[in-house]
């Protein structure tokens, strides 16, 4: 039985370890008074500055600030966690670990047994039947020798026959409910037909990914051949072995390289082809992340091994976004990054395979700074890039991502280079910077108030009203009535909406739309409601009024309104789109959000009222959120906030259904947020509830 290793182990691993003999077999040291000293392993220098102390048995340097005990000495050298650490040492002096119980470790034994078992399986089926032969030719065509192959353990998930898997587990001793739980099967729609399991990755090329010990904990498949209602990739689900936010890909052969690397440096792709192809020709400290964008916690698992990054995304717009969203993180943890910038339509993938590596290296050594690949950036999206309105735009997206930045040295080193590309005086850039970090605080400081004042999610009836509290900016999260004072933020839903129409407050495309399908009341959050009003009152007749209630915002609200009225170039998507499509996802969210927290609201209790009430928002959340625009937008229409939300609409009793047909569509008046509908209204739903998509 595994489990946690005891702390008088680790003692006794200390107490038994000499580090000045353990670092002198490793580096060269020579002793003076009473330390030793050398060269530091962790940075390039030539005056030795790295020092051990025998007495107190840890080392510190006094050109970089690394310190630490033997422990930390090897997770540091080595790029390993602490129990990796204390395995290696407890090995080298025969300490044997006993360690405490962990009842959980039989069910992740089995998960790591049945993943380590499929994976040889799908090599042998990649390299083996005459169904992967499109899988082999599509590695051929990508030109991935048979070593790198082999190396990265890719293979093929048959499709034939449907029960292949299911076929594999019985005859290896894993069950059915087993292979469900590693995530290797969709569990049965229908709960009359238990054994209706589906292979989520058959007919799949197969990638491995593997955890920082080497070991398979998860799979995603590329699909080789168009199939409907399916993406090109699917990732493994997380289970109790595979969280995505822990896991990055090629750690496990990068680690090593990484800490060795005269800078400790890592390179950050986007894919796992582009990382396979860059430790194929010689780039092997390339990671990327697993099935999602880079997180603070990849971020943190990466800083465990390297003390800078460079990133090399696909040189497209979408490529350019990602990489200064994943920048910004990395200047959060004060882990300096730079940009390699690759020409539009390369990948790293392509770059290598097509022009070889000189080229490739010439890109990383040519790599910019975050912040002048920002400036770059920003630029390419002016028209008039010299233009005054176009340089404060640009200055603002670089001094938002600036106030995050953890290294007050780093700071400051980038805010003279953004002064220098911008041709600006940096004391006005060190003004405006203060203002951003200040801004930035008080967010912080009003989300983490919200957060002690209101603990925990809680969700209330009284009578036919609703109340849900969630101290937390998300979807989820719906804020209080206007009848209890809201405390926490807005959901993150209506916050997004509030800073793209402040980016967009004089777009009248966007604000009609928005005008005519987003009616105040089914925003929940009274500053949102009072954001949207200003910036529609201000299309419609003229004035500033969104200065107004900037200047008379409630004290509590105005660590929301500042970041707003900075318009800190926020990056709303990945992919390329327009303000208006921009503008029709939001609604949609909004919606959804709203239909949500109504099905949510409904009593428990199952009668064929409830029922068919909770049947019809589940219909109505899928279709708003699927259905193509001109379909979905006769959805979101008053009749069913009415409907549903009595107390959103004054004007409707509660559990009146009123037939679309009798309910114009409605606009923003004046006076009310649900005024009449103008000529371009969209014609109320054609679509009868029970005949919509399903």
């Amino acid at each position: 039985m595994s489990g946690k290793v005891t702390d008088q182990a680790i003692e006794e691993i200390r107490a038994r370890v000499d580090i000045v003999e353990f670092i002198g077999a490793r580096m060269t040291l020579k002793k003076a008074g009473a330390t030793y000293t050398g060269c530091c392993p962790f940075h390039r220098e030539k005056t030795p500055s790295f020092h051990v102390y025998p007495t107190r048995q840890n080392y510190h340097c006094f050109g970089c600030g690394e310190h630490g005990d033997v422990f930390k000495f090897v997770m540091k050298q080595d790029g390993l966690t602490f129990p990796e650490a204390v395995r290696l040492l407890a090995e080298r002096v025969g300490v044997e670990l006993r360690q405490d119980a962990d009842y959980n470790a039989q069910n992740r034994n089995l998960l790591y047994a049945i993943h380590a078992e499929l994976a040889a399986f799908y090599q042998r089926c990649l390299k083996q039947t005459a169904e992967a032969e499109p899988a082999r030719a599509y590695l051929a065509a990508r030109k991935l020798p048979e070593d790198v192959v082999a190396r990265f353990g890719i293979g093929y998930a048959p499709e034939r026959p449907g029960d292949a898997l299911v076929r594999w587990g019985a005859k290896h001793g894993f069950g059915a409910e087993q292979l469900i739980a590693a995530g290797l099967l969709s569990p049965p729609n229908n709960p009359d037909k238990p054994d209706d399991c589906y292979d989520r990755f058959r007919g799949r090329l197969m990638f491995p990914i593997q955890d920082r010990q080497g070991r398979v904990v998860a799979f995603s498949g590329r699909l080789l051949k168009d199939r409907k209602n399916t993406g090109k990739y699917v990732n493994s689900p997380e289970t109790e072995i595979f969280t995505k936010s822990r896991v990055l890909y090629a750690l496990d052969k990068a680690a090593a390289k990484i800490v060795k690397h005269p800078r400790r440096e890592a390179i950050i792709c986007e894919g796992q082809i582009d990382v396979i192809r860059c430790h194929a020709c010689g780039f092997e400290t390339a990671v990327a992340s697993q099935g999602t964008a880079f997180t603070k916690e990849h971020v943190g698992l990466l800083k465990r091994h390297a003390d800078s990054v460079v990133l090399v995304f696909d040189g497209d717009s979408a490529g350019r976004k990602a990489a200064l969203r994943t920048g910004a993180l990395f200047l959060e943890e004060g882990i300096p990054v730079r940009v390699a910038a690759l020409p539009k339509g390369e990948d790293p993938d392509s770059l290598l395979r097509d022009q070889g590596p000189k080229p490739f290296q010439e890109l990383l050594d040519g790599a910019a700074s975050i912040t002048a690949f920002q400036v770059e950036t920003l630029r390419q999206a002016e028209t008039q890039p010299d233009s005054i309105d176009a340089i404060n735009r640009v200055a603002r997206g670089v001094l938002d991502i600036l106030a995050g930045c953890a290294s007050a040295v780093q700071r400051a080193h980038l805010l003279e280079e953004a002064a220098r590309l911008l041709h600006l005086p940096l004391s006005a850039l060190e003004d405006d910077l203060q203002k951003h970090i200040e801004a930035r605080n008080r967010t912080a400081a009003y989300i983490a108030s919200a957060r002690d004042r209101e603990p925990a999610t809680d969700v209330q009836e009284t009578g036919s009203r609703h109340t849900a509290r969630d101290t937390r900016p998300s979807d989820d999260a719906a804020a209080t009535d206007e009848a209890t004072p809201a405390v926490a933020p807005p959901s993150r839903t209506e916050y997004l909406l509030c800073e793209f129409l402040v980016e967009h407050e004089r777009d009248e495309e966007v604000l009609r739309l928005v005008s005519r399908l987003l009616p105040l009341d089914i925003l929940r959050h009274p500053f949102s409601r009072a954001l949207v009003d200003a910036v529609l009152r201000q299309w419609r007749d003229g004035g500033d009024c969104l200065a107004a209630l900037a200047r008379d915002i409630k004290p509590d609200w105005r660590p929301l309104m500042d970041p707003l009225i900075a318009n800190q170039q926020k990056m709303l998507s990945a992919r390329e789109a327009t303000p208006l499509e921009a503008a029709q996802d939001l609604i949609r969210r909004v919606w959804v959000q709203r239909f949500t927290d109504a099905r949510g609201s409904l009593d428990a209790a199952s009668t064929p009222e409830n029922d068919a009430k909770r049947h019809t928002l589940t219909l109505l959340i899928k279709n708003v959120a699927t259905l193509p625009w001109e379909k979905a937008c006769r959805l979101m229409s008053a009749d069913y906030t009415a409907a549903f939300m009595p107390a959103a609409c004054p004007g409707a009793q509660a559990g009146e259904v009123r037939e679309p047909a009798e309910v114009e569509p409605y606009g923003h008046g004046a006076d009310s947020a649900s005024g009449a509908a103008g000529p371009e209204e969209p014609p109320p739903s054609e679509y009868p509830l029970d005949e919509m998509i399903d």
